[in-house]
Formats: structure tokens, C-alpha cells, sequence
């Protein structure tokens, strides 16, 4: 006794067959224990933690190149206040600053160090620098933020020894 044979296919029926390959697609899921949508979510979830490690590289290498520019600006007005201290005129037994002098030469040190900043007496004494800088991101500027503000501030005092 022979078998009939099946025939191979039939152009007409490409609706049913194709409803009996994903039921049959359907039926080895199911016998194996698992739904055909599983995994679905996992694009989702790869997405959201792409983002949320973006982003946190971008709090570290800004984060950390930000706080390079605070130290930066701070130095920068360090400088300039010392810049400024060294242009007092001494009169007497008492040191004080010629406020056109000390302003003029911390503002020289400013522009020379190309930030901007201003400079303020702060006494008989002493001056005080604040500059202000923009670091540029790297890794942030992929969000829209391009740049992130710092500000440094220091105070040049005159320490007058006597003998």
C-alpha cells in the first residue's frame, strides 16, 4: 500500500496555509510553555537603560571635567587677586592699595587669561576677584546642554611685616 502524496502547494490557499504556519508557530510555543510575545518588552527596557547610562556618563565626565573648571577658575582668581596685591603702594608703616592700580592689574591679569571677571576693593587692604567661565560639554551636549557655568572667587589681602 502506498502513502498519497501531498501536494507541494497551492497559490490559491496562501491565506490558510499562512494561518496554519502561525498556528502552528502559535502551537509549538504553547508546547513548550511560552507565550510567542515574550522578550517584546526587552527592546523597551534596553532603550530606557541606554538612556539612563548616557546619561549618567555624562554626569561623571562633565560632572568631573566641571569641577577641573572650578579648580581652574578658582586658580585663575587667585592670580588675579595676587596680580592686583602686588600693585600696592606702601606708604609709611601701614600698607595700602592703590585701588586704580590693584584693579587695573588683577583686570590685565583677567584678560590676559582670557575669562572675564570682575574686581572689587574689599577694604583698605584687600581686593576680591570673581571670575566666570563656560566649560564646554562632551557627552551632555548629546541632551542640549552645551555648556556648563562656573565661577571662581578669591581676596588678595596685603600682609604687612614691619620691623
Amino acid at each position: 500500500m502506498t502513502t498519497p502524496r501531498r501536494p507541494r502547494h497551492d497559490a490559491g490557499n496562501t491565506r490558510k496555509d499562512s494561518a496554519a504556519v502561525r498556528a502552528g508557530v502559535t502551537g509549538r510555543w504553547a508546547a513548550l510553555g511560552q507565550d510567542p510575545e515574550r522578550g517584546s518588552g526587552f527592546s523597551v527596557l534596553s532603550a530606557g537603560l541606554l538612556m539612563a547610562s548616557l546619561l549618567m556618563m555624562g554626569l561623571v565626565v562633565d560632572g568631573g571635567a566641571k569641577a577641573s573648571a572650578i579648580n581652574r577658575a578658582d586658580g585663575v582668581a587667585q592670580e588675579a587677586a595676587r596680580a592686583g596685591v602686588q600693585a600696592a603702594a606702601f606708604t609709611g608703616s601701614a600698607a595700602t592699595i592703590d585701588v586704580g592700580r590693584a584693579v587695573g592689574a588683577a583686570q590685565a591679569y583677567l584678560v590676559d587669561a582670557g575669562v572675564s571677571g570682575t574686581v572689587n576693593p574689599a577694604g583698605p587692604d584687600s581686593i576680591t576677584v570673581t571670575v566666570r567661565m563656560a566649560e564646554p560639554t562632551k557627552v551632555l551636549a548629546l541632551i542640549g546642554i552645551n555648556d556648563l557655568a562656573v565661577s571662581g572667587t578669591a581676596t588678595g589681602r596685603i600682609v604687612y611685616a614691619g620691623s
